[in-house]
């Protein structure tokens, strides 16, 4: 469901967002226009004062020999005595306003119409109906359209708060707060999910008022509920909004004097008025009705009405302002009021102002969070692994069994060496191998990595389990064993060793002694190929050696965990020595050299980035050792490197955590990632891939010590969940008393069910103690064989140290 409503609402964003800006930047015009057009017209707003001032019908008067060919309706006066008097003739026949002229009311002389009345008045045509005409039958489609936009605003404003609803609802931080150390995409999602939040409740408002303008069986059904009555038709009450008609016979002088109802008014009204605006009845014997708005007033729709027989100076009726009653017809009654913010008074009109201004904001955002969605799917597009060269009369197998690269990129080199002394070789990763493949084979060479506590590295699992228990007819074949692992482990090649028990305990023969390879050494891999040139016939071959390392720049590094129980843990941004030049892909691994003490090994961390961010981004956790000091990988990257020291690294290609390869049909697969503390590195950068690739599905499991501390990435996080590119996040903290990430697992059975069935890849990385335990809670919800199949299918992928 949320990932069905994102689509829907980046969808409508870029159709109904142009029309949404346009909508907002003129209603923001429209918010203080008569003071705006009073601002630029002071010559004709203001007055000289000069005397006293004419009463009404003689202003009526003097201003009917310029103009004899005109009928007032209706005059407003205001207390001020250097203003203008307002006078609204009656309108041509087919129109619905007459025209508003400013007069001296010291002279009577027509001073003109306001400045800018044009300007609004293109303003309002483009507001309400995009300047498209009507159509002869009375349906104007921009009418249509700008009603769409408000439903469009409408569901916008709901979606969008259901997509960013935060895990901590009541944290107003995560509703309120722009990080404004947030760069590009994120950036851009912060400032129109953020600012979404805080007009959230203004754009409904303009939304579901201004809907009724654009159709009418919306203001019936508001009608209907907020009144309990049909619409009924609604007369203007004067003023600026017109009156009712003057004299039937067109002159332009009053039916009747209006000075008498006038003198009455002021000395009822006592001063205590902001305007007035007197409407000539339409025969002697109607009363002269005087609409005023007092100072108290919260805008100039609340008005008071006066109404005096002119020929008798009797009050007939005395009515101040006073809310309608009950609530619901008085909503109906102002939903112009509402819309425009005056409801509220001045404060109501800025606010929503500012929120109609910052329209074009979502759809400046929207467009920008678009175009680099489509920008980043182009980019860095990577073969996932190289295609294996088949020889179906190969003279030798090339068998590698990997966890983190090593032995396939042996494998690799062993085959060159084959073939350039013109032996056949066919490369394979273990878990293709079976009991008839086995007994037909030729010759295989076994590059055999060890994973962890003497396990067997994942994609050799199946083998493990369904042939180093049975007895084959192996006699014929021959064989060689390249063993990979870490003497810091007591079962140091483990793997290695047991498939070469099984293979002579079944007949068959060893080419020569098992090669055992501590921690990548460089001497046993020459060996290694000093013996495969020997069954190829070469004289000499290009001694092995990992990539070298070049010189990196630490550009900076920033602590994630402040104020966290657990050993501190750092963003360390490396920058390539080839910026630009420097392929790696999800689930790579960077390997560095420390140089606070040269006689130790190389140091791994899984890399939390990918190449289109231009750095290498770790996480690192600060280790230490039983006297108390800093570790040699942690040590050097978070304390001893300076920033802008160089830093010697290299990229270690890591295949058995990249993202399975897929056809066009399968890119959609969903993924389940899960790990604790540091690991959310290896994630991150799979998180990031997906996202550039459009992959949708992502749930991700996290854990670490203490919720308030120890959000890793807790923006970015919240960014992907409240987009809908992360479709699930659950976190953990065991010092809060939450358990780990295995015993989550367990509550989402039902749910890690339905993703698998869905064809879910899952992907494990951090400390060997919760790989394990995530592992075990897998074979307890899962069943050992349905947990292998997941193996063999390449969509269980682990990266643990």
């Amino acid at each position: 469901m949320r990932n069905g409503l994102f689509q829907i609402h980046w969808f409508l964003g870029i159709t109904a967002g142009i029309v949404l800006a346009v909508v907002g930047v003129t209603g923001a015009l429209m918010s203080f226009e008569r003071a705006i057009m009073e601002q630029i017209s002071p010559d004709i707003v203001r007055v000289q004062v000069s005397g006293e001032r004419l009463t009404p019908d003689a202003i009526i008067e003097r201003f009917s020999v310029h103009r004899p060919d005109t009928r007032v309706e209706q005059i407003t006066l205001w207390p001020e005595a250097d203003r203008s008097a307002l006078i609204r003739i009656a309108p041509p026949v087919g129109e619905r306003r007459g025209d508003a002229i400013y007069v001296n009311p010291y002279s009577g002389e027509p001073l003109g119409k306001i400045h800018g009345e044009q300007f609004f008045r293109t303003v309002r045509s483009l507001h309400r109906w995009l300047l498209i005409p009507f159509e002869q039958d009375g349906i104007n489609i921009g009418r249509q359209i700008t009603g769409f936009c408000a439903l469009a605003l409408v569901f916008f404003a709901l979606s969008g708060l259901y997509l960013r609803w935060p895990r901590r609802p009541l944290n107003w931080r995560n509703w309120f707060r722009i990080d404004f150390s947030l760069k590009g995409r994120n950036f851009y999602w912060a400032l129109h999910s953020v600012i979404g939040t805080w007009v959230l409740a203004v754009y409904l408002l303009l939304a579901l008022t201004g809907l009724s303008w654009s159709y009418a069986w919306y203001k019936n059904g508001l009608s209907q509920i907020l009144t309990g009555e049909p619409m009924q038709e609604r007369r203007g009450p004067g003023g600026f909004g017109g009156g009712p008609g003057g004299r039937p016979d067109g002159g332009g002088m009053p039916a009747v004097s209006l000075d008498q109802a006038w003198a009455i008014f002021v000395s009822k009204a006592d001063g205590n008025f902001k305007f007035a605006s007197i409407s000539q009845p339409r025969s002697p014997k109607e009363p002269v009705v005087v609409n005023y708005v007092t100072p108290d007033a919260t805008n100039d729709r609340q008005r008071s009405v006066m109404s005096i027989y002119a020929h008798t100076g009797e009050v007939v009726a005395d009515e101040p302002y006073k809310p309608i009653e009950p609530l619901g017809k008085r909503i109906f009654q102002g939903l112009y009021e509402l819309h425009t913010g005056e409801w509220f008074g001045t404060p109501g009109i800025v606010i929503n102002m500012i929120a109609s201004l910052l329209m074009p904001l979502f759809t400046i955002t929207g467009f920008l969070l678009y175009f680099d969605r489509r920008k980043k799917k182009k980019q860095n597009r990577q073969s996932a692994a190289a295609v294996a060269s088949v020889h179906t009369d190969a003279d030798y197998w090339v068998v590698y069994g990997s966890q983190t690269g090593t032995a396939e990129q042996l494998a690799w080199n062993t085959a060159t060496i084959l073939q350039s002394g013109g032996l056949k070789a066919s490369v394979k990763n273990i878990a293709t191998l079976d009991k008839d493949a086995l007994t037909t084979a030729p010759t295989i060479l076994f590059l055999l990595s060890t994973f962890g506590e003497g396990e067997a590295p994942d994609a050799a699992r199946g083998f493990a389990r369904k042939l180093l228990k049975t007895t084959l007819p192996l006699a014929s074949l021959q064989f060689a064993i390249l063993g990979l692992g870490d003497r810091r482990y007591a079962d140091y090649c483990a793997f290695a060793a047991a498939v070469e028990r099984w293979l002579l305990a079944n007949g068959a023969q060893p080419l020569f002694e098992r090669i055992n390879v501590n921690n990548g050494d460089v001497q046993a891999i020459q060996q290694w190929q000093q013996q495969i040139a020997y069954l190829s016939g070469v004289a000499s071959v290009t001694a092995w050696a990992a990539p070298e390392y070049e010189d990196w720049t630490l550009q900076s590094r920033q602590l994630l965990n402040e104020g966290s129980l657990g050993a501190p843990i750092y963003r360390v941004s490396l920058q390539p020595a080839r910026p630009g030049n420097t392929p790696w892909q999800a689930g790579d691994i960077l390997e560095i050299q420390p140089h606070n003490d040269p006689a130790l090994p190389h140091r791994e961390y899984s890399i939390a980035s990918l190449p289109t961010d231009g750095v290498v981004d770790l996480v690192v956790r600060q280790a230490f050792n039983e006297q108390g000091q800093l570790g040699l990988g942690s040590g050097w990257l978070t304390a001893f490197a300076t920033e802008q020291q160089r830093v010697r690294a290299r990229i270690r290609n890591n295949p058995s955590f990249h993202a399975p390869e897929q056809s066009s049909a399968g890119l959609q697969a969903p993924c389940i990632l899960i790990g604790a503390g540091t690991g959310i590195a290896g994630l991150r950068a799979h998180l990031h891939q997906r996202y550039l690739k459009d992959q949708t599905g992502n749930w991700l499991i996290f854990g670490e010590r203490q919720r308030h501390c120890d959000r890793l990435f807790a923006q970015e996080l919240d960014a992907w969940r409240q987009s809908g590119f992360l479709n699930e996040l659950d976190e953990v903290y065991s010092r809060d008393g939450e358990g780990y990430v295995q015993d989550l697992l367990k509550t989402r059975q039902q749910q890690l069910g339905e993703w698998l069935d869905r064809g879910a890849v899952i992907y494990v990385c951090g400390g060997m103690a919760m790989g394990a335990g995530v592992h075990q809670a897998l074979l307890d919800i899962l069943g050992e064989h349905e947990l292998q199949q997941l193996i063999d299918t390449n969509r269980y992928k682990r990266d643990v140290y």
